[in-house]
């Protein structure tokens, strides 16, 4: 990238053009309203003049002392046809300059605004006032000049601004999405032409971008590929160990056997919770199989499946349903399994005898909110949101010890199984305990 390009140079050069040329505007424009001009009367200013011959009484000329009886406004002054010298100098120059052209001037001197002199018997009439100039880039108008020098001034800045802060604000969006795990940052095309430093981080998070979906989908393929193949060879050893049990009449080595069937039944639970995930992570929501059935019913369906898990930690189950029917259109068979993780969860770091809380309603937005909340140690603050990560696990944090038997896979389905819904799931810190929220939308079309 060559030097005139860089960000630096272009964020320098507008700032010191801008400062620039406001002072140079600045300088011309004081100069210009300082500067003295007569020009012809127009009609509307020999009215003026002749209205306030016929309705205010005059001031008489006296020398300098003049200035001291104007008022605010348009003021009348009157001076003999013989004594035009005992005007002040400025009035004086302004009726020479009337006389040598033959007709009435508006004009400004030394910041005074003239109208005349209009001649009566043997007086002339001059109006004179300290008024601001009222029109645009007219000689009378040149109060305009500076508000037009800020106008531009503001615009360049906000040019500046604008195009610096819209590159930066799509690179936010497309940073966001790739937190999400959506990698299409196509949104940032339009500033792949840019040559400075902007184009340049452009370029580096797009190649980020690329190298991160191809990672991820390299350890999505090596996960289901290992799956597989572990599959094979598991089903043999299930077969062998049915076998091994035939010739076992006696027992002899039940408990080993036993065992084996536990270590199998373990690996098979992991191969299937990583292939579900797997399949998951390609589906989109047209994939679901949608039905419209009511929430609330089917919650209360799966706390029914749940009992025997609650009754043995003599847990106390308190359930706060909506009031009235709550349909949504889900895919069932998902939602269950979602739920049914965070139930699991929950019962199982609950202590015996605690409150076990469920809750489902609609929010005023129109999404339906499901909370589960145990009263067990939590988790750490800082972990909160990896939790839902794959392969992430919290059973140590949550209670040293404890031989939950997971692989750090079930939030992660959870959090896959809401997301194809179009709704998020999030966690928080009771003290005591851990509530699971689950946001989504009913998924209802209305006609």
């Amino acid at each position: 990238m060559t030097w005139y390009r860089s960000l630096f140079f272009k964020i320098f050069l507008w700032f010191w053009l801008v400062v620039f040329l406001a002072m140079g505007l600045a300088v011309i424009t004081s100069e210009w309203l300082d500067d003295d001009y007569f020009v012809p009367a127009s009609r509307q200013d020999v009215m003026l003049v002749l209205d306030l011959i016929e309705r205010r009484p005059p001031i008489l000329a006296e020398g300098r002392k003049l200035w001291r009886h104007l008022q605010p406004g348009w003021n009348l002054v009157s001076v003999q046809v013989d004594s035009v010298d005992e005007l002040p100098h400025d009035l004086e120059e302004f009726a020479d300059q009337a006389v040598e052209q033959g007709e009435l001037l508006y004009g400004q001197n030394d910041g005074w605004l003239m109208i005349g002199p209009v001649q009566s018997g043997d007086y002339l009439y001059i109006a004179v006032s300290r008024r601001d100039w009222q029109h645009l880039l007219d000689d009378r108008q040149r109060w305009v000049l500076p508000l037009l020098i800020l106008v531009l001034v503001t615009s360049l800045c906000f040019l500046l601004v604008w195009s610096l802060t819209r590159p930066i604000r799509r690179l936010q969006q497309a940073v966001r999405q790739m937190a999400d795990g959506n990698f299409d940052v196509s949104l940032l095309q339009r500033d792949l032409s840019r040559r400075d430093e902007i184009g340049e981080l452009v370029v580096e998070v797009m190649s980020m971008a690329e190298a991160t979906r191809r990672l991820l989908q390299s350890q999505q393929q090596l996960l289901r590929d290992v799956s597989h193949e572990l599959r094979s060879p598991l089903t043999r050893l299930q077969i062998a160990l049915g076998i091994a049990r035939k010739k076992d009449q006696a027992g002899i080595v039940s408990n080993e056997h036993d065992r084996i069937e536990r270590a199998v039944a373990q690996v098979d639970s992991l191969i299937s919770q990583i292939l579900d995930l797997a399949r998951l992570s390609q589906l989109d929501d047209t994939s679901l199989l949608r039905e419209q059935e009511p929430a609330d019913l089917m919650l209360q369906n799966w706390l029914e499946d749940a009992e025997l898990e609650i009754a043995n930690k003599q847990l106390q189950l308190q359930v706060q349903n909506h009031a009235g029917q709550l349909d949504a259109n889900w895919d069932w068979v998902l939602m269950e399994r979602a739920v049914d993780n965070i139930l699991r969860n929950a019962i199982r770091f609950a202590p015996e005898g605690s409150t076990l809380k469920v809750q489902l309603e609609r929010r005023d937005d129109g999404q339906i909110l499901i909370t589960i909340a145990d009263q067990g140690p939590g988790v750490p603050e800082d972990m909160l949101d990896t939790i839902f990560a794959p392969f992430m696990q919290v059973d140590q944090t949550r209670s040293p010890g404890a031989n939950s038997g997971g692989y750090g896979l079930g939030l992660a389905l959870v959090k896959r199984i809401i997301e194809l819904h179009g709704g998020t799931v999030q966690a928080r810190n009771l003290g005591p305990g851990l509530e699971v929220a689950l946001t989504l939308p009913a998924g209802l079309s209305h006609s």
